[in-house]
């Protein structure tokens, strides 16, 4: 059902919840008109800064607050499943912040609820909302490398601008700590895998033309001299640290098209390795040509000597190259925009969707798969076998 304006409640106000208010706040059809957090005095603050009428304490409260039509979820993971579909219940329209859930029977029952109560539900799957990477789907049904066939994606450092990571607020359990607490953060063990393949995995459908990713295999090594290397000042980045579990460097996977596959592998300098490009990368090959491009945090892509965003190669044809200058990121020192622009894009998805009476695209089904898949990757690294999406459980992960 259509609406004629979307009011905005955005629960949770760590990192990510700054670019979707700026995001609602660029777009003439959308206004936050209240935020929700435990801590008052970041409530407070927000507010302040953004012009926000009120803030609550309580998102129980907020809910019944019946201005409020569109809940934005951006807290830690294990709350995500649980406010979403209590906001369904509530009759509200639902951005969740991914990863979507923490188990395959919760992100069902959310779904199911939305569906029954009528809303809207999206999953904040920013990936597929940075500009390089729509660029890349542009060209690919443009028929620009003719049948894409196999992905290589590539895990480089994100390095991040000095201070951009709230560095003035202390890490607590509350505050960013989560990420590397498995009973919070998801991941049997493997938080930070559970957080980010979500996106590696969206990413990888999305270019394929919506091929669905059958079968992964994924590698698992140990690295107790990695956490050595990091503990002694030999990484360039400081957001992700190698789980205890052991760490994944390596995921290859099928899709149900059999002329399908994809590679995901690490190229971070954690463990001293060197590469000259940064944050998320990848190469999409297809029958007639191939694209280079940059993702979260990237750069260091050139050609003819020069920094460039996207590479088009054509068999028998000219290469072409593509920049996004779109302001920079606000948090990494990228050459191109993840945080000030892929979620701003996400959000006026968002809000053309509700204004419209549409579906948007990458609603909860889709973030329930991206779950799934990643489930499956990390139970082949700890089993040491390929594993079938559509068969993987609640049970089998361990969730």
């Amino acid at each position: 059902m259509a609406i004629d304006r979307v009011k905005a409640g955005i629960v949770g106000l760590g990192l990510v919840s700054d670019s979707h208010i700026k995001g609602y706040q660029a777009h003439p059809d959308a206004e936050v008109v209240a935020v929700c957090d435990l801590d008052e005095a970041r409530a407070r603050e927000v507010c302040e800064k953004y012009g926000i009428a009120r803030y609550y304490l309580s998102y129980d409260e907020m809910l019944k607050d019946r201005e409020v039509n569109t809940v934005d979820i951006t807290t830690p993971t294990i709350l995500h499943a649980p406010m979403a579909l209590a906001a369904a219940r509530a009759g509200r329209n639902i951005l969740c912040e991914k990863p979507f859930c923490l188990t395959l029977k919760e992100g069902e029952q959310v779904c199911r609820a939305a569906d029954e109560a009528g809303v809207t539900l999206m999953v904040g799957e920013s990936y597929v909302f940075m500009t390089s990477i729509m660029k890349v789907r542009e060209l690919v049904e443009a028929g620009e490398i003719g049948k894409p066939q196999q992905i290589r994606q590539r895990f480089g450092a994100w390095v991040e601008h000095p201070g951009a990571l709230e560095a003035g607020r202390p890490v607590t359990e509350l505050h960013r700590g989560w990420r590397m607490d498995t009973t919070k953060a998801g991941g049997a063990g493997f938080p930070w895998m559970f957080d980010h393949c979500v996106h590696f995995f969206a990413t990888a459908e999305y270019l394929m033309i919506d091929a669905r990713i059958s079968q992964v295999y994924a590698l698992k090594s140990q690295i107790d001299w990695q956490s050595a290397a990091a503990e002694g000042g030999q990484a360039d980045m400081n957001i992700y640290r190698p789980e205890a579990a052991g760490d994944i460097p390596i995921i290859t996977w099928t899709y149900d098209d059999p002329t399908c596959t994809g590679i995901w592998m690490r190229a971070e300098p954690l463990n001293n390795k060197y590469d000259p490009l940064y944050g998320f990368t990848l190469s999409l090959i297809g029958d007639k040509g191939m694209i280079e491009v940059l993702g979260e945090g990237g750069r260091g892509l050139k050609w003819d000597g020069q920094d460039v965003h996207l590479v088009l190669h054509r068999r028998g044809g000219p290469t072409e190259t593509f920049r996004f200058d779109e302001g920079g990121d606000d948090i990494w020192q990228s050459e191109v925009s993840y945080y000030s622009r892929a979620h701003a894009n996400q959000i006026r998805e968002l809000v053309d969707a509700l204004i419209a009476g549409k579906r948007p695209r990458y609603g909860g089904e889709d973030g329930y798969r991206a779950i799934r898949t990643t489930m499956a990757a990390i139970c082949s690294a700890k089993e040491g076998v390929p594993v079938t999406v559509s068969e993987m459980t609640d049970e089998r992960f361990g969730a």
